[in-house]
């Protein structure tokens, strides 16, 4: 280690320095939300890279988790090349790429590698492979980052990359947890084993760790877990528990059976990016087709993906996603708008909003203008659980249609697949994966459809026969 680098470069706290000056080799850190893991990670990998001239590889399911840790050790290495006057140059390759495969969506990402190269010959790389056979034939030091995400529990990576570090290198683990059907819970399990620290909210805060509310003002853990508002959340993500194991609440096989009763269907899609790409007349060919619209928007306003999700309802044939909007960055009276012109396609269409914190304004404009026409929904703990249970009984009874599980909308079905479960039909509880093909999006998509079946309960306030 760099003589001092934690009091001079770097201001840790007691839980980050304990973990930055481990030396064992393998360690894993179970810690909880914004406690700093990541980023106390990637200065372990250039403090060694730097005075050891070691390789570092940062192992990840996604492109972007790999490149955001990649650009945190960037960060540090030109706060150590500054403060400790280090010379030579930091450099980053961006020259190895390779084909990545998921088997359990069947589909093959272009990923690729970047190089962060450092004064006296270390290097730090990451590498997105949710295929661990594509990261291997390689030596160096390994960091797992969000390991209880990896797909198959995270079984098969340790398999294949754990090899990478026999010559002595070590290997970091870090992630919060999702059940004890993994890897990363079978190694958090044995600390007489593995170098674990285990850091949740309440040993954060005691170390120094503040919290803030949502006008950045200090605040305590119980007006925090206040703001948080999800019980099964907090438990998971800030006291670091394994509630449980996580399965997906849709098999794969569900979706490309739903897909196949959509290949021939008719399907509109848009993207709306800030207040671009909004096309007037997108639903008019709704207007003149057969039954009615049901319609559940899921809100966001940034970050996330604002969708809606237009099911076409027959009598005598399943639900068919027949449009989907989706709306990035872009303003409450623009998406407004836009779920305006699908209600008013149609006389007889109905909807369902999520009306959760900040999607409550826009809602209750809604079912002003659409009195008999638009509910309001809340995603609690009961209405997340309705939510689950409608997506799940509608793909049992194979009464949805969506695009084709191997086309080019290939991603609705990802999104569906990446609502995750816990429990049974009394203490069900939904936890969004990611959607390799949206990275934006968790589970929007998904939750937009369970929206869309619950409009369906709305009487209409003409006379409707439904399914």
């Amino acid at each position: 280690m760099i003589e001092s680098v934690d009091k001079s470069v770097i201001e840790f706290l007691p839980y980050q320095r304990r973990f930055f000056q481990d030396t064992a080799r393998v360690q894993v850190a179970l810690w909880c939300r914004q406690a700093g893991k990541d980023f106390t990670t990637a200065a372990k990998a250039v403090d060694k890279a730097i005075l050891k001239g070691q390789k570092w590889f940062i192992v990840a399911t996604t492109q972007s988790q790999a490149d955001s840790t990649l650009e945190k050790c960037n960060n540090v290495a030109k706060a150590y090349k500054e403060a400790f006057k280090i010379g030579g140059r930091i450099t980053i390759d961006s020259n190895d790429e390779y084909i990545d495969y998921d088997a359990a969506i069947d589909e093959a990402f272009r990923c690729k590698a970047h190089t962060l190269n450092l004064p006296g010959g270390g290097s730090v790389t990451s590498m997105p492979g949710r295929n661990p056979d594509s990261l291997a034939g390689r030596t160096g030091n390994v960091i797992f980052t969000e390991f209880g995400l990896f797909p198959k529990g995270g079984y098969d990576h340790w398999r294949v990359v754990f090899p990478l570090c026999t010559r002595g290198y070590q290997v970091i683990v870090i992630s919060t947890p999702r059940g004890k059907n993994t890897k990363f819970y079978e190694l958090f399990a044995k600390p007489e084993l593995y170098a674990v620290h285990f850091v949740d909210i309440y040993k954060a805060v005691a170390d120094g760790h503040v919290l803030t509310d949502n006008n950045g003002r200090p605040t305590t853990i119980e007006k925090f877990r206040e703001l948080y508002g999800d019980e099964a959340g907090w438990a998971r993500e800030y006291e670091c528990k394994f509630t449980g194991d996580l399965e997906t609440l849709l098999k794969w096989a569900q979706i490309c059976a739903a897909g196949e009763m959509g290949r021939k269907l008719p399907f509109d899609f848009l993207r709306v990016e800030n207040d671009a790409g909004w096309k007037e007349n997108f639903f008019a060919p709704l207007a003149a087709e057969e039954g009615r619209c049901e319609i559940g928007w899921d809100v966001a306003r940034s970050g996330d993906l604002s969708a809606l999700w237009i099911n076409q309802a027959i009598v005598n044939r399943p639900r068919a996603l027949r449009a989907l909007v989706l709306m990035h960055n872009t303003t409450f009276a623009m998406q407004r708008k836009i779920v305006s012109a699908a209600m008013d396609c149609n006389r007889r269409n109905v909807g369902t909003g999520d009306a959760t914190g900040l999607g409550m304004d826009s809602n209750e404009t809604l079912a002003t203008k659409y009195p008999k026409r638009w509910q309001s929904f809340t995603f609690s703990a009961t209405g997340k659980r309705e939510i689950g249970s409608l997506l799940k009984t509608a793909y049992d009874d194979a009464d949805q249609a969506i695009p084709p599980a191997d086309g080019e909308h290939k991603a609705v079905g990802t999104d569906l697949y990446a609502v995750q479960k816990e429990g049974d039909a009394q203490t069900l509880k939904l936890t969004e994966g990611e959607n390799p093909l949206w990275p934006e999006s968790h589970c929007d998509v998904a939750y937009s459809c369970g929206l869309a079946r619950k409009a369906a309960q709305i009487v209409a306030p003409r006379p409707y026969i439904s399914v």
